[in-house]
């Protein structure tokens, strides 16, 4: 039979009934506490039963409360709870006021979250949007740029959008590649960290809490595949965002580091807590041509040159027919890229002395293969098999100048997989070239300087001819015309001047020169040259000889003065530049010598023609000859008049 209810009771304060005191089925009333009690089964835990209060609350007369003595647990709790009044009785002024006792505890846990959220430090920064800086090993190509030519469908590894030709891409070649190190990131306490190349993930780490009740270690110096954390700290150490306070958070430090990179077009990104880098592109590029070769065809003059002519020499002028060319041949221009610079394939050194450089640089559309024309962006492995080629020319400069070695510049070639430097076209033949411009300060054979004040009058000196293979000839009523100017062979007394230079000459110019001239070879090596010039002034007594070079004899004359040419008449007038003037009077035959303060002695310098008592006035047509004499291998660069 079932065990029949029963209710006992006591009016005793505090009063509970002890085990011995109920049975099971039975209730124990406290009338004075307004508890109920019975006993309990425990299923085994403890000591097995126990007497269990029924009626833990109690209620408050004329306060419309319950009042519970003890813990209350509750799996969820609905509806607003209320502070209550304090254990000290009442509240102290804070950072919420003075709360009141009846306040609901939701306010005030809103209020002090809202608090402490003030004195809570900003994160550190996420990796989202960072820029990512791909290593690449490009072979040497400038700033490990290359431009993709045109002519194929590249590998597209990216899932996105397609490389284009023409368009300048990170270059690698060893099918690996790295990263610059992404410092000081965060939260480095949390969150998993997953590298990509393309769409492949290439590694992943989860952080764990380095501090706190839950720590679990830092993931400093761990790489996960080619992943690699280089430093994961607490936030405080960071040089990226400063001022954070210890152990609220952490940041770390993420690098690619020997990632696989497969032939083509590539990117690369890194994902952490929902955060992503930029992603990064690059072209691994799979070519395998070889490094760029020059080579150079025979140089052509100018077939109609414009010649301009000094002692019967011809030279060229700086006109633009008279370019010279040459082919330059180019292998190995492109494989999947090319030099990504201003479309350049060949650059032009420095220009030389004698001739312009045409172009910085040539340029893809300026080259051929078989005969048509380069592209911009060129074709893949342009210049492959068959040599691109172009013509390079080069126009004399504005110079008088004669030309026998480096005669045009140098070219480089650079490519993305590899240079051929410091290359010139070989040139042989001797060039004279003749500006249109005065060079006063050469040799001038029409137009010698004349600088300072000299005397009266105005004009350059100029050349006559020399009448004779003697040191002082007779100039009585000479032709003072000078023909060689022109294209003629001059008297073998002549000494010439070629590329503004004077000097005792016995070349053959037929052959191995540009432009071909006379054949002097049939001259005297032992028999002087000689150079004679005119400045046509007044009121000259004295002036100064400027000379640079070697030479074997001067002479100053004034054909035209009687009182001068009877003076000297045992040389006809022709006064010795390599003697000291006598100190007064005028050069005689006895004292032939008009140099003053050093004679000259065949060396450069600056030297002092006096007249004495004479004058170029006396001259009825104010006419100083200068009598240069040039013996084997003398030769002069400069020459001029001067006053003193």
């Amino acid at each position: 039979m079932a065990t029949p209810f029963r209710l006992k009771r006591s009016a005793v304060a505090n009063k509970r009934p002890a085990l011995t005191d109920l049975a099971k089925g039975e209730l124990a009333l406290n009338t004075y506490d307004g508890n109920l009690y019975t006993e309990q089964d425990t299923v085994g835990v403890g000591i097995g039963t126990t007497v269990t209060l029924l009626t833990p609350w109690q209620e408050q007369f004329g306060k419309d409360e319950i009042q519970y003595t003890g813990v209350v647990s509750a799996t969820t709790y609905h509806g607003d709870q209320i502070v209550g009044t304090p254990t000290v009785g009442s509240f102290r002024t804070g950072a919420m006021g003075s709360p009141a006792v009846d306040d609901k505890t939701k306010d005030h846990v809103e209020e002090i979250n809202y608090i402490l959220g003030k004195l809570v430090p900003a994160a550190p920064d996420t990796l989202d949007s960072v820029s990512l800086t791909i290593e690449v090993d490009y072979g040497g190509t400038y700033n490990g740029q290359a431009v993709l030519c045109a002519g194929f469908t590249p590998t597209n590894n990216t899932g996105g959008a397609a490389p284009s030709a023409g368009t300048a891409y990170l270059r690698n070649t060893d099918s690996t590649i790295s990263s610059g190190t992404l410092t000081d990131y965060g939260p480095g306490d949390s969150g998993t960290l997953t590298g990509y190349v393309n769409a492949t993930g290439i590694g992943t780490t989860t952080f764990n809490t380095s501090f706190g009740l839950y720590a679990a270690g830092l993931n400093s110096d761990v790489t996960s595949d080619t992943i690699r954390i280089t430093n994961n700290t607490d936030a405080s150490d960071s040089a990226r965002n400063t001022g954070i306070t210890s152990l609220f958070y952490e940041v770390f430090d993420v690098e690619f580091l020997n990632s696989p990179s497969p032939n083509g077009y590539n990117k690369a990104y890194i994902t952490h807590a929902g955060k992503t880098t930029a992603e990064s592109f690059w072209y691994e590029d799979p070519s395998t041509v070889g490094v760029p070769d020059m080579t150079f065809g025979s140089v052509t003059p100018p077939s109609s040159p414009t010649l301009a002519y000094s002692s019967g020499i011809p030279h060229y002028t700086q006109a633009a027919g008279n370019a010279f060319s040459y082919q330059i041949s180019v292998e190995n221009v492109t494989g999947d890229m090319y030099y990504w610079t201003h479309n350049r394939v060949l650059w032009a050194e420095s220009q030389t002395t004698g001739f312009t450089r045409p172009d910085q640089y040539k340029l893809f559309d300026e080259l051929f293969v078989s005969g048509t024309q380069g592209t911009i962006p060129p074709q893949r492995n342009f210049g492959v098999g068959t040599a691109a080629t172009c013509t390079a020319t080069h126009v004399p400069r504005d110079i008088h100048a004669t030309i026998t070695t480096n005669h045009f510049h140098r070219w480089d070639c650079w490519t993305p997989y590899g240079n051929d430097q410091n290359e010139r076209v070989t040139y042989t033949d001797g060039v004279n070239i003749m500006g249109t411009t005065a060079k006063t300060n050469e040799v001038d054979e029409d137009n010698l300087g004349v600088t300072g004040t000299l005397g009266t009058g105005s004009g350059n000196a100029t050349r006559v001819p020399s009448l004779s293979l003697n040191d002082t000839p007779s100039y009585s009523g000479a032709n003072y015309t000078w023909t060689g100017g022109g294209n003629v062979t001059l008297a073998a007394y002549e000494s010439i001047v070629r590329g503004a230079d004077l000097r005792h000459d016995r070349e053959n110019y037929s052959t191995g020169w540009a432009p071909a001239g006379p054949n002097l070879s049939g001259r005297s090596n032992s028999d002087a040259q000689y150079f004679t010039f005119q400045v046509i002034r007044s009121a000259v007594s004295e002036f100064n000889i400027v000379v640079a070079g070697s030479y074997g004899g001067c002479w100053v004359n004034m054909p035209d003065n009687s009182s001068w040419t009877t003076g000297l008449s045992a040389t006809n007038g022709w006064a010795n530049m390599f003697a000291a003037y006598s100190g007064s009077g005028v050069p005689n035959n006895a004292n032939p010598g008009c140099s003053d303060g050093g004679a000259m002695a065949g060396t450069g310098g600056t030297f002092k023609c006096v007249f004495g008592t004479e004058s170029s006035t006396n001259d009825s047509n104010n006419r100083i000859l200068v009598r240069i004499k040039m013996d084997s291998g003398d030769s002069i660069s400069a020459l001029s008049i001067a006053a003193t």
